[in-house]
Parts: structure tokens; C-alpha cells; sequence
């Protein structure tokens, strides 16, 4: 048998209805959390871009992926680098730690408590790729005879 189309009518009008009058009370909401309106509920005009800072997709991504190698080129800058012996007192159990600055392990061959393995090896697999597409045969770079 068909369904009843009547009562569905009716449910997608009243849902028309609410959703216009939720509407409005959430609009009034968001101008209120940007400043764009007072307590009284009067309209402060403002310019869009004195509130929000607009940015395209291309620039958030150009932005991220500066970030990324940032952080690539001072990690490759720190590797270079001496490793400094830096000593660290362990508050707990009172034991002396000395930690290497260029592998950041202790003489026990322990990491300190803020190193996380898993950011670290998603860093050096970024690293590795980076390398991977940055590399350049030398036969391929050296005038090679034709």
C-alpha cells in the first residue's frame, strides 16, 4: 500500500516553519559572538574584514606546508649541530640525568619525558620523503657526454 503524502506535506511545512524561525535566533547568535551587535540588539556596522580575517585555501596550504619545512630545515639545522651535554635533576627519585642536546638521550639511553615517539617518527618520515624528492642523481647533475 502507498504512503500517506498529506501528513508528510503537512510535517515539511511546519519543519519549513521552524527551521526559518531557528534561523533567524542563530544568525542573531553569531552576530553577537563577532561583536556585530550590542546588548540591546542593535546592529554595529562593521567592515567583514575588521572582524575576520579572510584566507583562500591555497594560502591556509601554502602557510602549512612553509610551516612544515620550517620545522624540517631546524631540525636539520640541530642535527648538524655539536650535541651539548645538559644535566637534569629528576624531582621524583633525585637522580641525575645527562642528556645529550643532539640525540636527547640520557647516559641511560632513556628520552625525557616530553619526547613522543610517535610525532618524532611522523617527523622523520616527513624528513626522509622530503630528502627522497629533493635528491638528485649526480650523473643526472654532472654534464653527462652524449
Amino acid at each position: 500500500m502507498g504512503r500517506n503524502n498529506r501528513s508528510r506535506k503537512r510535517r515539511d511545512e511546519m519543519n519549513k516553519i521552524k527551521k526559518a524561525r531557528y534561523e533567524a535566533k542563530e544568525l542573531i547568535r553569531l552576530k553577537k559572538t563577532l561583536g556585530l551587535l550590542d546588548a540591546d540588539g542593535n546592529e554595529i556596522m562593521k567592515e567583514i574584514s575588521d572582524v575576520v580575517e579572510i584566507k583562500t585555501a591555497k594560502e591556509l596550504k601554502r602557510e602549512a606546508k612553509s610551516k612544515e619545512e620550517q620545522e624540517l630545515i631546524y631540525e636539520h639545522q640541530e642535527s648538524l649541530e655539536k650535541g651539548e651535554k645538559v644535566k637534569v635533576t629528576n624531582e621524583k627519585t633525585g637522580v641525575d640525568h645527562i642528556f645529550n642536546s643532539k640525540t636527547l638521550k640520557d647516559q641511560y639511553g632513556n628520552y625525557p619525558a616530553w619526547f613522543k615517539k610517535k610525532k618524532t617518527a611522523k617527523r622523520l618520515r616527513k624528513k626522509q620523503h622530503s630528502q627522497k624528492k629533493n635528491f638528485k642523481q649526480a650523473w643526472t647533475t654532472v654534464n653527462v657526454p652524449l
